[in-house]
């Protein structure tokens, strides 16, 4: 446990005292360090809980669990080095492990290090061949780096010869595989052979995402154009742009771009609007109608207040200070509770990415990404459909009430045709200069980046993923209904007519 002087710090909201009366207690035991770094974490204290963490690295006592534990932390939230040395300790302890081996190889695969991950992993695989998790990593960086054959037989061998519960895992990572091979008919049987396996886990959070979708819509709905030019009043100390959506839209791309530009700095998906604001406003108010009221009720000094904390635990979470540059919030699900920033943030811009929505669902559907409340849509096809009309529904009522210069539609298919002109225009939105180093996939952060895309974020623009839903007009032809206002909305309505299903 906490020495007593720094739970009382704590409680005081003293975190530079807490720290202080840490150190005054050397040698602690490895829970007592994880119950208190990991509360500087939460807290949005990331340096001074690394340094805290340290000290289960310089203890011999400190277990695998505990180490795999702090790994998570730093790997949820894009600091894969520092998560990959908390794994190498760990599989000292644990060299057979063939779990954390799979923990150890992602670490350094997002980090990187491809080379040695894939050693690691062909190596643990000579000792356990039917572990899904490394079969469908190495799978993973096999298909990345080129070698389709060699990934379709890692994956189809296992699938034959060592059948598991894992196999969802390997089913979804088949189908990625048959998908890019023209193989479509087989790549969707992969992936409903990995949803079926999943439905247990997916109903759990169906209620979860119902009750969600309808709070926010009843939120989005009660701002009127008086109200949203009541809150539009004033200014941030800093810029800040919005970049929502819908996920696979092009966001991860567009961010990318813009954070090239010297006067711009992305965020990649922090979660801080959601746990900080979101959460404690919206969600857990007793009605939709209590949490605008509460937004409205706001003086210009509280909405400061906020701005600074939003600021401090978004530096902290980049790694960063914002020097002036531009913020770019980029969070796709952003869309459906942008009265939160849209409150905090009284002169932000918006960029909404759009693509033609049965690309999106498409790839939505395809893409594996832990299942929760915000996700369990891409279960199914018409799930997936229903959700992206629910999440855009709050932009085409928002588009209406919000001033024209406040806002940017930018769509993925002229961003790929005409990349230059696309980004002039979205340099001038944004008061910037444009550069041609915009463009030059060579050039980004450095960063690693957090979202399922990583592995395409260093490429070139490519042309693959456009019309990529008539591979699968069949299984989406039921369902297109449901995205019918959105196509004709943001101009995808030509395309629609053409087609005949």
């Amino acid at each position: 446990m906490m020495h007593e002087s720094v739970q009382a710090a704590l409680l005081a909201g003293d975190v530079s005292g807490a720290v202080q009366a840490w150190k005054q207690h050397p040698s602690p035991k490895p829970d007592a360090v994880i119950e208190f770094a990991s509360t500087l974490f939460h807290l949005y204290y990331f340096d001074q809980a690394q340094d805290v963490f340290l000290n289960l690295l310089e203890n011999e006592t400190s277990s695998k669990e505990q180490l795999l534990a702090v790994a998570k932390l730093w790997f949820g939230m894009g600091r894969y080095a520092v998560a990959a040395r908390y794994t190498e300790k760990a599989l000292a302890t644990g060299p057979a492990d063939a779990d954390l081996i799979s923990m150890h190889a992602s670490c350094l695969s997002r980090s990187g290090n491809d080379e040695d991950a894939i050693e690691l992993l062909e190596h643990a695989l000579e000792a356990h061949p039917g572990h899904a998790r490394n079969v469908r990593l190495l799978s993973h960086l096999k298909r990345t780096a080129g070698d389709l054959g060699g990934s379709r037989q890692l994956l189809e061998q296992c699938l034959s010869e060592y059948p598991s519960p894992d196999d969802w895992r390997l089913h979804y990572e088949l189908g990625y595989v048959l998908d890019r091979c023209g193989e479509y008919g087989q790549a969707i049987s992969c992936l409903k052979n990995a949803k079926n396996q999943l439905t247990p886990e997916a109903q759990k959070h169906q209620q979860a995402w119902q009750l969600t979708s309808q709070r926010q819509w009843q939120c989005t709905q009660l701002l009127g154009k008086s109200r949203l030019e009541a809150w539009g009043r004033g200014s941030s100390e800093f810029q800040t742009v919005l970049m929502a959506g819908f996920p696979r839209s092009g966001t991860t791309l567009l961010e990318t771009i813009l954070s090239r530009h010297p006067c711009c700095v992305g965020t990649d998906e922090t979660g801080i609007l959601a746990s900080q604001f979101r959460d404690p406003l919206v969600m857990q108010a007793p009605s939709a109608q209590a949490a605008i009221d509460e937004l409205d009720s706001f003086e210009p000094e509280d909405l400061q207040i906020g701005r600074q904390e939003y600021l401090r635990c978004t530096e902290a979470y980049i790694g960063e200070a914002l020097n002036g540059r531009i913020l770019i919030e980029k969070e796709p699900l952003l869309t459906a509770e942008l009265h939160v920033p849209l409150r905090l943030f009284p002169d932000c811009k918006i960029l909404m990415p759009l693509r033609d929505p049965r690309d999106v669902v498409i790839s939505f559907y395809f893409t594996i990404v832990p299942l929760a409340a915000n996700s369990v849509a891409s279960h199914s096809l018409e799930d997936s459909c229903r959700y992206y009309a629910e999440v855009m529904r709050h932009w085409l009522y928002l588009r209406k009430h919000l001033p024209q210069e406040r806002w940017m539609e930018i769509r993925y298919e002229d961003l790929l045709s005409d990349p230059e002109a696309k980004t002039q225009e979205l340099t001038s939105f944004l008061g910037i200069e444009w550069t041609a180093d915009l463009l030059d996939s060579r050039k980004n952060s450095g960063k690693a980046v957090s979202t399922p895309t990583y592995s395409d974020v260093s490429k070139p623009l490519y042309q693959r993923s456009r019309e990529r839903w008539r591979h699968y007009e069949r299984e989406l032809s039921p369902h297109l209904h449901l995205l019918e206002p959105y196509l004709e909305a943001f101009g995808y309505g030509e395309l629609h007519s053409q087609t005949n299903y």
